[in-house]
């Protein structure tokens, strides 16, 4: 079976966790949303564009939608965090279509060091949100969505500094896994192999498997299907092109090969999920 790598958040989600054991994601996943996350307490380790990162209290990180990352317990199993998940619709209670697109084109995904000052700043606007998401009655909407702007307009302040400078440096991953990730995401369209990948950074077949588990909490299969259902999702979703085309452009041998694919990752059809999702 296929790891379900798509997470859909149909609504706007803030959440609050603090867990005390080891939670390592079964495989690398992505969002229909964009997705805000500050560790709070104990550490995290996030692997994002080939890089790993060790989130330790204050760190936040940005990821726009479709972007594919993985979590995992490692340096500590114990640890608090924050993350909001926001469809860009959600904007519209204050926003126009308009007004929303230029604000969220100014979000990168990236991986930021807050000052303490800055850190006590976004915990707020991520309280406010739980809170808000709580309250009912008139205006409660309003006011939810207006500490979602707070929080982005804090965002696109601290991404517009000249250089980013308090961008988190991450620990480099093995230039072996790094090649193949880089190859598997620029060339997924074509008929890509385990045997052809190891060849492709001279390691062996068995060293290569384990070394890309380790880095990526997937095989070599889920990632490349991954990578494909990644932008299969997004055509469905943006373009009214016919599966036939969505299966050649993403990789996949044919409609009926995609369809198998995407029922077996999601549950449904990918004409059945176009059509869900474009009448919601």
């Amino acid at each position: 079976m296929l790891h379900t790598a798509f997470t859909p958040y149909e609504e706007f989600l803030v959440e609050y966790v603090r867990n005390p054991g080891r939670n390592d994601m079964k495989v690398q996943h992505y969002h229909d949303t964009y997705e805000f996350y500050l560790q709070m307490a104990g550490e995290r380790t996030l692997i994002l564009n080939d890089i790993c990162y060790t989130l330790r209290p204050g760190d936040l990180y940005i990821l726009k939608p479709f972007e594919i990352h993985y979590t995992e317990s490692r340096g500590s199993d114990y640890y608090e965090r924050y993350v909001i998940n926001l469809p860009a619709s959600f904007l519209y209670t204050l926003l126009t279509e308009g007004e929303t697109r230029l604000l969220l084109d100014k979000l990168e995904s990236c991986v930021l060091h807050l000052s303490p000052e800055q850190a006590a700043e976004a915990l707020g606007c991520f309280q406010r949100a739980e809170q808000f998401r709580r309250k009912t009655g008139f205006l409660a909407g309003k006011l939810l969505c207006s500490s979602i702007f707070q929080l982005l307009m804090f965002l696109t302040e601290l991404t517009e500094k000249a250089g980013l400078p308090d961008i988190l440096e991450g620990k480099s991953i093995q230039p072996e896994i790094v090649k193949a990730i880089h190859y598997i995401n620029r060339h997924y369209q074509e008929n890509l192999s385990l045997e052809g990948a190891a060849q492709l950074v001279h390691l062996s077949r068995y060293h290569f498997c384990r070394l890309f588990h380790e880095t990526t909490g997937a095989t070599f299969l889920e990632y490349l299907y991954n990578v494909r259902l990644a932008k299969v999702h997004q055509l469905l979703l943006t373009t009214t092109l016919p599966l036939g085309d969505i299966a050649a452009k993403c990789g996949f041998a044919s409609t009926a090969h995609l369809s198998r694919v995407f029922r077996e990752a999601y549950g449904m059809s990918p004409r059945s999920f176009r059509k869900t999702a474009l009448s919601g």
